[in-house]
Formats: C-alpha cells, sequence, structure tokens
C-alpha cells in the first residue's frame, strides 16, 4: 500500500500495516481495509509508540478524547478496544495484539513484532551515457539520449514544486473545516428534548430514530446529540454535548459508539 510521502506506518506481524494518519488498517494478508474511529487511531498509535510499556487508562483517555473536548465512558472505551482487536484480527493477524491488565491500562507486549516504517519515496538509479569519440558529429539520437536525464532531472524538480504547491493549497482551503469537525453536521430539528445535528447527506433523520428506539437512547432536556452513520459499515456514533459545539467555546460532551449496528430500510 502506498500513501503520502509523509506518512509512516507501522507493520505488525509482517501482515497488517497500520496508518496513523489516515486512521486505516491495511491487511497484507488479502487486502483488506479497515477504517477506524479516531479515537480508536489515537489509542493503537498511543499502544505501539510505547510498546512494552503500560499506558494507564487515563493517558488513553487523554489520546483518544479528552485533548479535543470530548468526555467518553468506561463503556464507549472498551467498545473502541473491542474494535481495534478485531480490526486487526480480520486484517489476518490472529495473535493477541494489546493486552489488558486489570485495573492499571493496556499494552502492546514486547514479543509483538512491530516495526516503524517511514516509506522512501526516492528512487535512485544510473543511466549510461554514451561516449563519442572527439571531433565526432552528434547523431540526433545520441543528442536525445545526451540531454535525456537532465530534462528528467527538471522534469522531476517541476513535479515536485507542483505536488507541495497542490499540498498547500489544499491545506489552505481546508484548514478552516479540519478546526472544526462539527461544521459537517447539519440542524435536523429537536427530537424528544434534543437538538439533532446528522453528518452531511449520508446520515438519515430516519435511521437516528430507529437507532433511538433500538438502544433506549435518552438524552436531558436542551442537550445536543451529533449522530453518524455510514451506509458502508455497520456503525453509528452518538456525541452529546451540553450546548453547541463551537470553537474556542468550553462545552462536555460524552461520545458512543454502537459497532455491528446499521439502520435497516
Amino acid at each position: 500500500m502506498t500513501s503520502n510521502c509523509n506518512s509512516y506506518y507501522y507493520l505488525i506481524g509482517d501482515s497488517v500495516e497500520f496508518w496513523p494518519e489516515e486512521n486505516l488498517l491495511y491487511s497484507r494478508v488479502n487486502g483488506e481495509k479497515t477504517t477506524l474511529f479516531i479515537a480508536a487511531s489515537r489509542c493503537l498509535q498511543l499502544l505501539l509508540s510505547q510498546q512494552g510499556k503500560l499506558v494507564p487508562q487515563r493517558e488513553l483517555f487523554e489520546a483518544g478524547w479528552q485533548k479535543n473536548g470530548l468526555e467518553v465512558s468506561n463503556n464507549t472505551f472498551y467498545q473502541n478496544i473491542l474494535m481495534l482487536r478485531k480490526g486487526l484480527k480480520l486484517a489476518g493477524y490472529e495473535q493477541a495484539v494489546i493486552k489488558t491488565v486489570p485495573r492499571q491500562g493496556l499494552t502492546v507486549p514486547s514479543t509483538v513484532p512491530v516495526e516503524k516504517i517511514i516509506p522512501d519515496t526516492g528512487r535512485a538509479y544510473t543511466e549510461e551515457i554514451p561516449i563519442v569519440e572527439e571531433n565526432q558529429p552528434l547523431t540526433p539520437s545520441q543528442l536525445n539520449q545526451a540531454a535525456s536525464p537532465r530534462s528528467r532531472h527538471v522534469w522531476a524538480i517541476l513535479l515536485s514544486l507542483s505536488f507541495f504547491v497542490g499540498i498547500a493549497l489544499f491545506a489552505t482551503l481546508h484548514s478552516s473545516e479540519n478546526k472544526n469537525f462539527f461544521a459537517n453536521f447539519i440542524f435536523a430539528g429537536n427530537i424528544e428534548q434534543c437538538s439533532v445535528y446528522l453528518y452531511g447527506n449520508q446520515t438519515s433523520l430516519k435511521s437516528y430514530k430507529q437507532f433511538i428506539a433500538q438502544n433506549d437512547f435518552t438524552c436531558n432536556m436542551h442537550e445536543v446529540v451529533y449522530f453518524t452513520t455510514s451506509p458502508m459499515v455497520p456503525r453509528a456514533s452518538a456525541i452529546r454535548c451540553e450546548r453547541p459545539f463551537s470553537s474556542g467555546t468550553k462545552n462536555t460532551c460524552i461520545s458512543e459508539y454502537h459497532m455491528e449496528w446499521q439502520h435497516n430500510e
């Protein structure tokens, strides 16, 4: 698998690649790709970066949720860890990667083969330049061959500059959106005391109503709910906040993830 030139990944047991920046597990065994929730991905990244060490639960809470102003229940935390374990097995690594130390935290044992890899995007090559006898005129083909390495070098520089300019423009255009994840949610209405926001066009009001009916989901008066489903995978996310999210404003939110849940048409 390839990604952008600034990425790195962890190789687990020669069979699973974990790309933290993409929140992605990739199987070298069957080519399966599993997209992780951001919080779960951050927890896995922390565990792998401190392999062999015990990572207290409070540090995992901080890395996955609290650093972004969210609160998390123990149930949601363990659901995310369960999702990680399932994802690693689906990707082809059958051994336990994440070990629970009761009442202390989690660890990735040092016996698990893990390697952090920074892909080498450079490509070294050599090309013979034809030797021409003195005073012998160059043929057109020889001129082209002699000039081609320099031409390729110039084109490589131009392409690289274009790539980085494109990345810079992309980052500039999307920076304001990335700073506020909640800007992607659309207000759907007030339902059972809650102000409900749905993620983009992929989540329907019908799916939210089905979700609260099946999961006994309730909220307090004036709370705000940000609800997300995916048409591709059986997952649902509900983030409950005291007030509408606003960048720079203190807010208390609790996130809940429900695996193996999918809207029935």
